[in-house]
């Protein structure tokens, strides 16, 4: 999209996303985050959590590939960049867990050639219950 076709209090919902074992198998591998708490059941039962949880950064990630799956596109034409991202975790995100995205355009900011576009975005899972709040900042060209 282009920074003229973002519209403040404009809102998305994105489809739903089932987190599975390979997502955090795929993801902790990549990143090297091999904590327990992430990868052995056995020490995640002894924790608050009683079971296995995601990397924030997973959930933030999901959320992030779910807005780019949009109808609308907000990363497509005109997109430059992905400037700042800030990210809240609210709940534990378990294997299993179906998350989706509300997307809403909350600030713009104009500039000569292009324009800053805030984006909050929160992630809830199934049974509706917010997991996760991210500000985001994109960077996206004018059409003229």
């Amino acid at each position: 999209m282009y920074f003229e076709d973002f519209q403040l209090g404009q809102k998305w919902e994105t489809k739903g996303r089932t987190v599975t074992e390979a997502d955090v198998v795929l993801f902790t591998g990549l990143t090297g985050a091999l904590n327990p708490l992430f990868l052995d059941e056995e020490y995640a039962k002894n924790t608050r959590f009683k079971t296995r949880i995601l990397p924030g950064l997973l959930t933030a990630s999901i959320a992030v590939g779910l807005t780019y799956q949009l109808p609308s596109d907000p990363f497509g034409e005109g997109f430059v960049a992905l400037t700042k991202l800030e990210i809240d975790a609210k709940r534990p995100v378990k294997i299993g867990d179906t998350l989706k995205a509300i997307v809403e355009v909350v600030d713009k900011k104009e500039r000569e050639k292009d324009g800053k576009v805030y984006l909050q975005i929160i992630v809830v899972n199934q049974n509706k219950e917010e997991v996760m709040r991210i500000k985001m900042e994109i960077l996206s060209n004018k059409r003229t």
